[in-house]
């Protein structure tokens, strides 16, 4: 180093930029939860597949997580670190639909993005459920583009917005079908979210309420080190296959319950 130079500066004299200011909490708070855990209003549409119940293999495999995440946030003495979200509400989201709160204008985001392009933009969520409804009511699955979806999980998602479980389709052909139909659906709905084509398929287990503590990571990290390290014989999910039925369209007040209007490809309401 010179005698001219100084550490604190760049070559242009200017002050070296830092990291990125960090938001005061993860994504999700405050609009999706409140800082001290309750649910909040997020109403919305999505294409989602639900995992089903304690019957089907990856459901009953995460109920012993669920529960001792449960007993570790009820024990400790610290500020809630997180909300577990309810088993009835794991899925596995195909296609994102739009969020009340999202609006274009509001991201500076071009038309189509996280609203209908062919929908007023400042239209009420009601007329856009409704509008996707039409639509998909006569969206046909196409033979090679139908369920089952074959899938597996691959572990777990980066602890940044919450805990959830990754997962992804068992081989090429599995991928190429749901990107055909997540392209189809994009295209029909006039929608195309940042996301589209690198979408992180998962399970949504819990979200954050403030940014964890190192001691409070390595604990999570231990917890779900734990899962990953059992066998698929012994209570273990990585490498599990298993499969999605058919997309549900499926409209929600919040992260706590999806309520499915229809499946694809029925063309009718389930009753």
């Amino acid at each position: 180093m010179s005698s001219t130079e100084h550490p604190a500066t760049n070559n242009e004299g200017n002050p070296p930029k830092g990291p990125p200011e960090r938001p005061a909490y993860p994504i999700g708070v405050p609009s999706k939860f409140s800082p001290s855990g309750e649910v909040q209003p997020f109403p919305g549409n999505t294409i989602l597949a639900h995992l089903g119940g304690p019957s089907t293999p990856l459901y009953a495999a995460l109920l012993p997580l669920h529960a001792q995440l449960a007993a570790r946030s009820s024990s400790s003495s610290s500020s809630k670190l997180y909300t577990l979200l309810p088993p009835e509400s794991w899925h596995v989201t195909l296609f994102e639909g739009v969020c009340d709160q999202v609006r274009d204008a509001d991201r500076g985001a071009p038309r189509g993005t996280y609203w209908p392009s062919d929908l007023a933009a400042d239209a009420p969520l009601a007329e856009c459920t409704a509008h996707f409804a039409q639509k998909l009511k006569g969206f046909e699955l196409l033979r090679d583009d139908g369920p089952p979806y074959r899938m597996r999980v691959i572990g777990f998602s980066a602890l940044e917005v919450g805990i959830g479980v990754a997962v992804e389709p068992v081989d090429e052909g599995e991928k190429a079908r749901l990107r055909r139909l997540r392209d189809r659906l994009s295209q029909e709905l006039r929608i195309r979210h940042p996301g589209h084509d690198k979408y992180g398929l998962h399970v949504s287990m819990a979200y954050f309420l403030r940014w964890m503590q190192p001691d409070e990571e390595m604990e999570v990290k231990s917890v779900l080190d734990g899962v990953l390290a059992k066998s698929l014989d012994h209570g273990g999910i990585l490498g599990m296959e298993f499969e999605l039925g058919a997309p549900e369209f499926c409209e929600f007040k919040d992260m706590f319950w999806f309520e499915r209007l229809f499946y694809l490809g029925e063309g009718r309401e389930s009753e």
